[in-house]
């Protein structure tokens, strides 16, 4: 599917290009070597960092009590001084216990994927608006990321252009 959507896109822009005739300017720009090196990439990276961290010794602080916790039932049972009656209530706790963190692992990635995309919101905006102020400015009608390119004979290098946009060396 997604090899029909690239080749459709290649197709309309090779039928684009030919029918306005050589006034379609296209460029391309290298992504990754402009967006690693944003400083709001930077922040939102170490801040996505620390605030993972943070969930993870959560997470970490929890499942040690409850590996605790099954380790002072299980020394019961071994001892015997646990009934069947109260081993049951004892296991069905554990395996609440055990529901309760894959609950709060699955949160913690929904959170983390919310605070990345909190985060790097504003990155990408930055970076779509130099873009549009690159196309324009320039007369260029396509911008492509450089990884998209199967092949090209033609069309500018707009890398740099990007990167004085930015701010970024």
């Amino acid at each position: 599917m997604k090899f029909t959507n690239l080749f459709s896109l290649f197709f309309i822009l090779i039928v684009t290009s030919q029918s306005y005739g050589q006034n379609q300017k296209i460029a391309f720009v290298d992504v990754d070597q402009v967006l690693p090196n944003m400083t709001e990439y930077k922040a939102a990276k170490s801040e996505l960092e620390s605030y993972k961290n943070i969930l993870k010794k959560q997470l970490e602080g929890d499942q040690s009590k409850a590996q605790q916790y099954y380790s002072e039932v299980m020394k019961k049972v071994q001892e015997g001084s646990l009934s069947p009656a109260q081993q049951k209530i004892e296991e069905d706790k554990l395996m609440k216990m055990q529901e309760e963190l894959q609950k709060k692992a699955s949160k913690a990635e929904e959170d983390i994927l919310a605070k990345e995309q909190e985060l790097t919101k504003p990155m990408y905006e930055k970076f779509n608006e130099a873009l549009k102020s690159i196309a324009k400015s320039s007369n260029y009608a396509y911008i492509l990321d450089k990884k998209l390119l199967l092949y090209s004979e033609g069309g500018e290098d707009a890398t740099q252009k990007l990167k004085t946009a930015l701010g970024v060396q």
